[in-house]
């Protein structure tokens, strides 16, 4: 079991931090009737995740479980901690069919990325509990104070999510910020299509939000359009 970190982000995001075989985070939002999730981990760090929200004030239900995309370390405990909390699953609609089980690598361009795809999918995902995604939502929707963001690239369907009352972005994995540098993804060929994660964080910088939180590594306060856009011009000198 992971050992779970609370961290916050803003007035309403907090992330939970899981220190496990891979270091990611996920994110507990509350609104007016409790908590979102965004995002669920591995399979197992469900009873992490519970401890977590169940360690903030009340309400702290999980209401929702808000998937960015379908990559195991994302949706590994969704089903679990859908099950317990009695939530609904939300995730972007081009994302859907992978969430519920699909391999990436059908959608991934170019051979790199369809070998990693399915190796992961044939490792990692197979071990994810079966998933029922009981909505889906499309650019300019809110979900529990969040709008969403469509940000294709990393995955065929990734979604970001604006937290308009705190002007945070969860940008899911878009965008890495692990050891000190951003960027994409540091596992060759998991990114399914990095031209189309090039104008994803074009879209990103131009929304004009100063703090930036992603899955991997520490958010980016203050001036995350600048950063994003001197990473995106290093990539093409």
């Amino acid at each position: 079991m992971p050992v779970a970190r609370l961290r916050p982000i803003s007035r309403h995001v907090a992330a939970v931090d899981l220190h496990g075989r891979f270091q990611v985070a996920v994110f507990l939002v509350r609104h007016a009737g409790g908590l979102a999730l965004v995002d669920a981990g591995f399979p197992g760090w469900e009873y992490a995740i519970l401890t977590a929200a169940e360690s903030l004030p009340r309400p702290n239900r999980i209401t929702t479980v808000i998937l960015t995309h379908s990559h195991a370390d994302h949706v590994g405990a969704a089903a679990a901690v859908a099950a317990h909390a009695s939530a609904e699953v939300v995730c972007g609609a081009r994302e859907r069919e992978f969430v519920e089980g699909r391999s990436l690598a059908r959608a991934a361009r170019g051979l790199l990325p369809r070998v990693v795809l399915a190796v992961q999918h044939w490792t990692s995902r197979r071990r994810v509990a079966p998933i029922r995604v009981d909505r889906t939502v499309a650019e300019g929707d809110v979900v529990c104070g969040l709008r969403v963001v469509e940000v294709p690239g990393h995955t065929p369907g990734q979604i970001a999510l604006v937290h308009e009352a705190d002007r945070v972005l969860l940008c899911a994995d878009s965008l890495f910020n692990v050891g000190g540098e951003i960027g994409y993804d540091p596992v060759p060929g998991m990114t399914a299509d990095l031209g189309r994660a090039d104008e994803t964080l074009e879209r990103l910088a131009s929304l004009g939000i100063q703090d930036v939180a992603p899955s991997h590594g520490p958010a980016i306060l203050g001036d995350a359009p600048d950063r994003i856009r001197r990473f995106l011009s290093a990539r093409r000198s």
